[in-house]
């Protein structure tokens, strides 16, 4: 019961945050590594006194990583999904700690778990951590550029490098093939430009590499 209130309050800020493994899914996880671990001590007691008491929880450990594995995105050059494959890593070892009796360990490990989870998200989405994003932009005529540039600005995103090719394979003629370089925050969303180039010109084509 204590490992899945614990794996409760974690799964539920890792859906609040939208992510794919949320309540269920860390439930499930503490639940399975706990009763690994019971199952364990069970065969030390009752079956074979001489057998290793942690060797099922090590298997834990290792198999939950294709777990985690599926919880990691990659967009262009942005991964993410990381912290949650971190925190399924880390609630099963939570359930472990349940399962051979260990409750304080647990129990302090979840509390800095939530703290970094949901405390922690909130001052990092503020720090000035810039990450790389590719875009490109089909546009119709050269006049739309400083636009472009500026709704780039605007948006808050930091304009590196700007590439420009007026006989892109596959555009239509005399139509403006534009790849941009950029370094933007952590949290930066590429569709705020597009929301913001529809207002003022027309974009013929928008997707980041």
């Amino acid at each position: 019961m204590l490992s899945s209130v614990s794996a409760g309050l974690i799964g539920s800020e890792r859906g609040r945050a939208g992510q794919a493994a949320g309540l269920r899914t860390h439930i499930l996880v503490v639940i399975g590594a706990c009763i690994v671990m019971i199952v364990d001590q069970y065969l030390v007691i009752f079956v074979n006194p001489a057998s290793d008491p942690a060797r099922l929880g090590a298997q834990v450990i290792n198999g939950i990583g294709f777990l985690g594995a599926g919880t990691i995105l990659v967009t262009g050059k942005r991964v993410t999904g990381l912290t949650t494959a971190a925190g399924l890593w880390t609630t099963a070892c939570v359930g472990l700690a349940y399962g051979c009796g260990y409750f304080e360990g647990g129990l302090l490990v979840t509390a800095v778990m939530l703290v970094a989870m949901s405390i922690l998200r909130k001052v990092e989405g503020h720090t000035s951590t810039l990450v790389g994003m590719e875009l490109m932009v089909e546009i119709e005529k050269s006049e739309d550029i400083p636009c472009l540039l500026d709704t780039v600005r605007i948006c808050g995103g930091h304009v590196v490098n700007v590439s420009i090719d007026d006989r892109p394979r596959g555009v239509t003629k005399g139509h403006l093939q534009v790849r941009l370089s950029l370094r933007v925050g952590r949290t930066f969303e590429s569709t705020s430009i597009l929301d913001g180039l529809s207002q003022k010109i027309h974009v013929v084509m928008f997707k980041e590499l």
